[in-house]
C-alpha cells in the first residue's frame, strides 16, 4: 500500500517591514504637522494673537515630526531590521534639520510680524 501525499511546502510570507514605517512617517511628519497648520490658522485678518497661534502650531507640528522620526527609529533598532534602520536615520536627521531651519524661519517670521 503506497499513498501518495502532497508535500506540504511551506509557502515564504513576504516580509514587508517598510508598509509600517511609511505610513507612520507619512501620518507624523506630514499629516498631522499639517492638521495642526489647518486647525489653527487664521483665515481673516490675523491679530497677533494669531501670530503666536500659528507659530505654536508650527512648533508643535514640528516637535511631534522629530519625535515621530526618532520613535521610527528606536522601533527599528529594537525589532532589528537591518536595511530600514540606517534609512530611517538618515530620514531622521533630514527631518531635524528641516525642522530646524523650517523654526528658524518661522521666528523670523513671527517677530517680523509682531513687532
Amino acid at each position: 500500500m503506497s499513498t501518495t501525499q502532497a508535500a506540504s511546502v511551506p509557502t515564504k510570507t513576504v516580509a514587508t517591514p517598510w508598509r509600517g514605517y511609511v505610513w507612520a512617517a507619512v501620518g507624523g511628519v506630514i499629516v498631522v504637522p499639517f492638521v495642526l497648520l489647518f486647525a489653527f490658522n487664521n483665515y481673516s485678518a490675523p491679530d497677533d494673537a494669531a501670530f503666536v497661534r500659528m507659530a505654536f502650531s508650527q512648533v508643535a507640528g514640528g516637535t511631534i515630526a522629530i519625535a515621530m522620526m526618532f520613535t521610527l527609529v528606536a522601533v527599528s533598532v529594537v525589532k532589528r531590521t537591518k536595511a530600514a534602520t540606517p534609512v530611517l536615520v538618515v530620514a531622521a536627521l533630514l527631518v531635524t534639520q528641516y525642522v530646524a531651519i523650517s523654526l528658524s524661519a518661522g521666528a523670523d517670521w513671527l517677530l517680523q510680524h509682531l513687532g
